[in-house]
């Protein structure tokens, strides 16, 4: 048994918040399934920033949680998890062996710590590639050095990573690589492994969710679950919807989740937009972030998911939570290609995989989803076996587990990274300070 500091995103799943973000989700994923193999787990994890009525909610209250093996800080982003000091402290209170980052933040503040302990950074998803297509939508350039500089500190200083995909491997490999981590001392080091987006498989919730009580039995349901962020395609996703709400008087738009507060609250207000135009908006119904109990009620009720991306590198390199999701509730689902789980549903016949910003590719899955209850039933109960082959916590989590049995560490430990450029003018003081530090390691200081 280890004792593990696992730094990242909440709230986690089992506090039972209304908002479950695929950040969140990601820390619990690595959580849970450490405390199933018998670790004792200490998660620290920041709480994203909410918006309500155009304003920041305050929230700095520092809350601990314990349950036997398991305890949690929940603390305030900037209070606490900008923190040096605190972060340092209750790592060492805690009595940490090793230390995991889960999502790019808070793996690159585990690189920023001054703690001597194996570090396994999680960079979840594709930064650079959400980052770019970020900056097409709002014409604003100012986050692709951000991107860049908020994972630095992760891929100057940890011993091993992980990526969502195997495309996102590929992609990171390239950027250990770029900064010159792929040197002589670590030829031969296994540096990036695969842990897909898992999820626990939860006991499932009597009785109907009230959208279903609603709607009536007759109805049929697909469904969107989590944000709308900047790599989703809301033009196809409302074209194929309306079109074929008026063939199938039946269909009904469910969605969960909403907005990202403080990020990107574009894409889900065009999307409404578009809807409150349509003589069909009554049938599109918007639960937003829904206490989880009601969120498997959801899942479970509904006929078919559905999941649309943009053309871009984060379609093809990134990951899609709300796709596990899905198969673990055995719900079939139509997918845009690109992202690397999306040729699950051709491989297992789990659903229908279409071209992207095709609206007649999509509006002919819809009509073969909604026109064939046993089909739906027959490409659902594939999605549940495909879970169960790839998506659970112990499948997907396979190389963590071997590593923290003996982690190994990066040979180029406490070096600087050969190709490593000074920071830009505008670099955060996260970022510079930390830079100034590699710069002291390459002159042989601590």
């Amino acid at each position: 048994m280890k004792t593990i500091a696992i730094l990242g995103t909440g709230p986690l799943p089992i506090e039972n918040d209304s908002y479950s973000y695929g950040s969140s989700n990601r820390t619990w994923h690595f959580a849970k399934g450490l405390l199933d193999r018998g670790h004792r787990v200490h998660v620290i994890a920041f709480r994203l920033m909410r918006v309500e009525n155009g304003k920041e909610i305050s929230d700095p209250e520092h809350r601990k949680y314990q349950d036997g093996a398991f305890t949690l800080d929940s603390v305030d982003t900037v209070k606490h998890f900008y923190n040096d000091a605190f972060l340092e402290g209750r790592i060492r209170e805690v009595g940490a062996e090793i230390l995991i980052g889960v999502n790019t933040f808070p793996s690159a503040r585990g690189g920023r710590l001054d703690l001597d302990l194996p570090l396994w950074a999680d960079l979840n998803g594709y930064n650079m590639g959400e980052v770019q297509v970020r900056a097409r939508i709002t014409g604003d350039e100012s986050a692709i050095p951000h991107g860049w500089y908020e994972g630095l500190a992760a891929l100057c200083r940890a011993d091993v990573f992980s990526a969502a995909s195997h495309p996102q491997r590929y992609a990171l490999i390239g950027e250990l690589g770029a900064i010159g981590r792929l040197c002589g001392a670590t030829c031969g080091h296994e540096f990036v492994y695969v842990i897909p987006n898992g999820r626990e498989d939860v006991p499932v919730p009597r009785g109907a969710s009230a959208i279903r009580k609603e709607l009536g039995k007759e109805a049929v349901l697909v469904l969107w679950v989590g944000s709308y962020n900047y790599q989703f395609d809301v033009e196809t996703l409302f074209e194929g919807i309306d079109a074929a709400m008026k063939k199938f008087p039946q269909l009904h738009f469910v969605s969960t989740g909403g907005k990202v507060d403080g990020h990107n609250e574009l894409t889900f207000d065009t999307f409404r937009g578009r809807i409150e135009k349509s003589p069909r908006r009554e049938r599109y119904h918007f639960l937003g972030w829904i206490a989880q109990e009601e969120f498997e009620r959801v899942l479970r009720d509904a006929d078919f998911g559905v999941s649309l991306d943009a053309p871009c590198y984060e379609t093809e390199i990134g990951a899609r939570n709300r796709l596990t999701d899905m198969m673990r509730a055995g719900l079939p689902i139509i997918s845009t290609e690109g992202p690397e789980i999306s040729q699950d549903l051709d491989d297992f016949e789990a659903g229908w995989r279409i071209p992207t910003r095709n609206t007649n590719a999509f509006l002919s899955a819809l009509e073969r989803a909604v026109g064939s209850p046993e089909e739906r039933a027959r490409r659902g109960r594939n999605a549940r076996a495909v879970y169960e082959k790839k998506y659970t916590l112990a499948a997907s989590l396979q190389p963590l587990f071997r590593w923290v049995e003996n982690p190994t560490l990066a040979p180029d430990r406490r070096k600087r990274p050969m190709l490593l450029p000074p920071p830009p003018t505008g670099a955060s003081p996260h970022d510079s300070g930390f830079l100034n530090r590699l710069r002291r390691l390459g002159r042989g200081a601590r």
